[in-house]
């Protein structure tokens, strides 16, 4: 079983992927890093984790470098104490970890994260 299917009490085989972690902009970041070629940056919404990119990641990971950050507070990512989850703190955590993973070129796969409800 792998680290996040132990953690989460998830069965065997539906998050067949080793959970790496490095310290960011004072967040413990846990992230999946599988395959070769082109980088692909998958970044999940609130309230999901990494585990929203599992087929994308099976399926793609044969063409592309599929790496998968988990935001800080969610999945198995530490948040520093304080953190607001606003969307500034987490763009400053994924710019940090993007330098800290040493990605200088890739292809952003985000999802949406909603609208707020007193949008007209």
């Amino acid at each position: 079983m792998s680290h996040a299917e132990h953690a989460f009490g998830l069965t065997a085989g539906s998050f067949p992927f080793e959970s790496e972690f490095v310290e960011a902009a004072g967040a413990r970041i846990n992230y999946v890093d599988e395959g070769e070629g082109p980088a692909l940056l998958m970044l999940h919404g609130k309230p999901t984790w990494s585990f929203v990119f599992r087929h994308l990641i099976g399926s793609l990971r044969e063409r592309f470098r599929c790496v998968v950050p988990d935001l800080p507070g969610f999945g198995l990512s530490a948040a520093p104490p304080g953190y607001a989850y606003l969307p500034e703190e987490h763009a400053r955590v994924i710019a940090a970890y993007i330098d800290e993973a040493g990605l200088t070129r890739f292809t952003p796969d985000m999802q949406d994260w909603g609208a707020r409800s007193d949008c007209t």
